[in-house]
């Protein structure tokens, strides 16, 4: 497939990825994508791979992860301020961005497929690591220990939501050490009581 030889960035340097590139990417992303509502915080390592075979194998897993984000950051940016859409290409990258990152864009029915198995973060509203939250994620090992869907869904929501989990379980762990110190407590006092009041009638 022919693409478009890379051209000069604005700094001078030359772009790794040519117009035709950055094209490429949005699309087979939103072929991957289109069973999951906007805005899209994950992409497969699968996905990855796809737009990798796209280009001719000629990007690494990295490059392609790192342009994604790029391409995301531009389309926020163009999003806020649209003086920057400032030529065709960056109407089209646009147009195209906002079907994969665009807030209001339309629900699309889900798939029961998910594009989560090994994902990579790319940023957004989501989590990349799930090591802040722990106790919220034991719980949710026990009751779901077979079941490794849950951690992609779990990074899709929002940082201060999930620190807000995690500190309800911590809270209740609290209580619940309360409670045990109080049983402890009881239980102790009882059997002084029980074994107090035996030996006092067995005179010893």
């Amino acid at each position: 497939m022919s693409t478009t030889p890379p051209s000069t960035a604005p700094n001078g340097r030359s772009r790794v990825f040519s117009e035709s590139d950055e094209i490429q990417i949005l699309k087979c992303l939103i072929r991957a994508t289109k069973s999951i509502p906007p805005p899209i915080t994950t992409v497969g390592t699968s996905t990855i791979n796809r737009i990798i075979k796209r280009l001719d194998h000629r990007f690494t897993v990295s490059q392609i992860t790192d342009k994604i984000r790029r391409l995301r950051d531009k389309h926020h940016n163009h999003a806020r301020n649209r003086a920057l859409v400032r030529n065709h290409h960056d109407r089209r990258i646009f147009k195209l961005s906002k079907r994969i990152w665009g807030k209001k864009a339309t629900p699309r029915k889900k798939n029961n497929k998910s594009e989560d198995q090994g994902a990579i973060e790319v940023g957004g509203d989501g989590v990349e690591k799930l090591d802040k939250f722990p106790y919220l994620v034991a719980e949710f090992s026990k009751v779901l220990p077979e079941n490794e869907v849950w951690k992609q869904k779990m990074k899709r929501v929002g940082e201060e939501k999930l620190r807000k989990m995690d500190q309800e379980w911590v809270m209740l762990k609290v209580e619940e050490a309360k409670l045990v110190a109080k049983k402890a407590e009881l239980i102790q006092q009882q059997i002084m009581e029980v074994m107090g009041g035996n030996g006092s009638a067995n005179g010893v």
